[in-house]
């Protein structure tokens, strides 16, 4: 499979949409672009206490957040689509949040390749934030 390439561009406009959350109180706990290996697409993994409020049950009203908050932000290359929301109880999650920590406020551009992390490898990743 043809793995896709993730450009500067998603990554600085992912740090402006985790910028636009945090201002709207819906700012994410762990923000990660996240290669999902099988399918060769990243992701932007959002998790937080206000998502978790919503998921399983209300996703589709967490989607729409997401796509509220992104239109306010102007961003030339994220769309709805490039997010994955999951729980801060989810097996990736746990995982991610067994390599790095940071600050709940903090915003910064750690990557990883090529790591297990409770049973999960983790081929590709650069953590935005993990609180």
């Amino acid at each position: 499979m043809v793995e896709e390439a993730l450009v500067e561009g998603r990554v600085t406009d992912a740090i402006e949409f985790i910028k636009t959350l945090d201002a709207k109180g819906l700012g994410p706990t762990l923000a990660a672009w996240y290669l999902y290996d099988d399918a060769g697409a990243w992701r932007l993994i959002l998790a937080g206490p206000f998502f978790d409020a919503l998921l399983p049950s209300h996703e589709l009203a967490a989607y729409r957040r997401v796509a509220e908050a992104m239109s306010e932000s102007y961003l030339s290359s994220l769309s709805p689509s490039d997010v994955k929301l999951v729980s801060t109880q989810s097996s990736v999650s746990k995982a991610i949040h067994g390599l790095i920590t940071t600050r709940p406020d903090s915003l910064s551009h750690a990557y990883f390749s090529s790591n297990y992390v409770n049973n999960i490898f983790i081929k590709e990743m650069i953590v935005l934030r993990c609180a």
